[in-house]
């Protein structure tokens, strides 16, 4: 098993239960783990997982604004088990580092993890 990994990756993006963070947006931090079913030896780029594909498609499903982050990490978790086949578990963590709380300081957000069978049960539900 290897793990592919985006780690540290900024992004603004407009989600929120709060009228300003869909008009001024926030700053987020978001890490990426994928477990991935990759055969050993010399591999070519299609045999394996591209974390530049998936940073695109990471960046595609974050610029569609979302309430919850549980419902856009869900979304972006079922793309990315959709569009590369080797993934077997993803670990995606949010984190909003600018959070609407009177006198915060800190980061807030969640961490959801899922494998492909879990996922498949799911969609059968």
């Amino acid at each position: 098993m290897i793990q592919v990994l985006l780690n540290n990756i900024q992004l603004h993006g407009y989600h929120g239960v709060h009228s300003l963070e869909k008009i001024t947006g926030t700053n987020f931090t978001i890490n990426l783990v994928i477990d991935a079913n990759i055969a050993e030896g010399n591999l070519l780029l299609e045999d394996t997982i591209d974390y530049a594909s998936v940073f695109e498609l990471l960046k595609y499903e974050f610029a569609q604004t979302e309430d919850l982050l549980e419902n856009l990490s869900n979304r972006i978790i079922q793309k990315i088990f959709t569009t590369f086949i080797q993934a077997e578990k993803i670990e995606l963590t949010i984190l909003k580092n600018d959070a609407p709380i009177t006198g915060f300081c800190g980061q807030v957000g969640i961490r959801f993890c899922k494998t492909r069978q879990q996922n498949q049960a799911q969609k059968s539900l």
